[in-house]
């Protein structure tokens, strides 16, 4: 199986996923980010919307270069669907 590191950039910098986990796919790897996301937004619910904004999710596959980018902003609001 393929290994995903799931990284969290900002204005505050980045938080680099160092051992990565193992997964069937990227669609397995969004799925684990969305997971990151949710955690995000409770955790950081009163932070200012300019501040959401700016919070990526970067999947990076095993040759680590990114495969997926995600917005956390806009993937909060797919959570809430």
């Amino acid at each position: 199986m393929p290994r995903y590191y799931i990284d969290i950039r900002s204005h505050f910098g980045i938080d680099e996923d160092p051992s990565g986990i193992e997964l069937p796919d990227i669609a397995a790897a969004e799925a684990e980010a969305l997971k990151i996301v949710r955690a995000l937004l409770q955790h950081w619910a009163a932070m200012p919307p300019d501040y959401s904004r700016d919070i990526m999710i970067e999947i990076v596959g095993e040759d680590l270069r990114p495969v997926l980018i995600i917005p956390c902003f806009d993937a909060g609001l797919r959570l809430q669907d």
